[in-house]
């Protein structure tokens, strides 16, 4: 499971499923920002050994899985929903590249999105424009991710692996 930074208390992440399990530094890995960065940043992971799941702490600028930095990903978002020929947000060739499939990639994810949020938020369209306006009010799109991630364990853009209970060999 991810989370972001603004949501950690203390020093690590308590266990999602049980708050009594101890969770343990679980080392780190390496990942951009962004796809321009040329220098990785260092994510923390934790591991809660009795339940097998692993929590990785993301910095609220990072989009889980994405190269693409988060207020260029609102910014974008934001300026699709308004309108196709809004002022996009200043971006690299691979940022552009980057930002059409998230958005094509949220516009994937609207079946899914409204089955987790559909009674809390009241969404009903079947069309990006109006399902991102409609998450807008939940605040910004780092807001909007802390409601995805918990209590409802997916993000944005795709049902992430790692949102899943690890499994234990058994031999």
């Amino acid at each position: 499971m991810q989370i972001r930074t603004s949501s950690l208390y203390g020093l690590r992440p308590s266990c999602p499923v049980d708050p009594r399990h101890p969770v343990d530094r679980h080392g780190h890995y390496d990942r951009y920002a962004n796809c321009d960065d040329r220098q990785k940043e260092s994510i923390a992971r934790f591991l809660c050994r009795p339940c097998g799941r692993t929590i990785s702490v993301l910095p609220d600028h990072f989009l889980p899985y994405r190269a693409v930095a988060v207020p260029l990903v609102q910014q974008h978002f934001d300026a699709r929903a308004r309108n196709p020929q809004a002022q996009e947000p200043p971006a690299t060739e691979k940022e552009k590249g980057c930002l059409k499939r998230a958005w094509d990639r949220f516009g994937q994810r609207l079946a899914a999105l409204t089955t987790v949020l559909g009674q809390l938020m009241q969404i009903r369209s079947r069309t990006p424009k109006l399902c991102w306006s409609t998450l807008r009010r939940l605040g910004n799109l780092p807001a909007i991710l802390r409601q995805l991630a918990q209590p409802f364990n997916t993000s944005l853009l795709h049902d992430y692996r790692c949102l899943q209970p690890w499994s234990r060999r058994t031999d």
